[in-house]
């Protein structure tokens, strides 16, 4: 007789192995699936309920990396980086806009950080962003920001790039990369939340 755990395992087994061949990974859906389901694995990751009566999607908090990849065009070519380690911090600033920083680690150890604003609007988010030198801001439609469960995934589009990550709520930040996080929200305050936001 097979245990709970066991039939789950075969069925997540099963199913990434049916669905491996298809464009969008199942991943969200099946880790989803264990963190709500099996209280036995133990995880960083944890289930939150939030009073939320609202329309708009509870985004605020902090969230860890779970995937991430980078893709570059190059001369033709498609080149894929694995992010290493990603955290993202978001805040609801008012009843649609939040502002967020986060940070992503490549496996060669590159840094890359960003902050801004996430406007929910028309059924979606879209990214905002100062009109520097001014303080007039844009609304732009490159990205795509779906949150499931615990589960958020943002999908950044740019030239020849594209970057796409998956998070999972958490209680803490990473610690491979606390310091540079530490920097990105000083920089989020003082260029975007005090212009914005005071």
């Amino acid at each position: 007789m097979f245990s709970r755990l066991k039939i789950i395992l075969l069925m997540t087994t099963f199913l990434f192995i049916l669905t491996a061949c298809q464009k969008e990974s199942p991943l969200p859906k099946i880790i989803d699936f264990i963190v709500k389901k099996e209280p036995k694995i133990q995880s960083n990751f944890y289930t939150e309920v939030r009073e939320n009566n609202s329309s708009i999607p509870d985004i605020y908090g902090t969230y860890n990396l779970i995937e991430g990849l980078y893709t570059y065009g190059n001369q033709g070519a498609e080149k894929k980086e694995k992010i290493e380690f990603s955290t993202i911090v978001i805040e609801q600033l008012s009843k649609n806009e939040f502002g967020f920083y986060y940070v992503t680690k490549l496996k060669n150890s590159l840094v890359n950080s960003y902050f801004g604003g996430f406007t929910y609007k028309d059924g979606k988010f879209y990214q905002k962003v100062i009109d520097y030198p001014s303080t007039n801001t844009l609304l732009r439609d490159n990205i795509t920001l779906v949150k499931s469960g615990n589960l958020l995934r943002l999908t950044v589009k740019g030239l020849d790039q594209k970057r796409t990550i998956l998070w999972g709520r958490s209680r803490t930040e990473t610690p491979e990369i606390l310091q540079e996080l530490e920097e990105e929200k000083r920089a989020y305050l003082s260029l975007y939340k005090k212009n914005l936001f005071p």
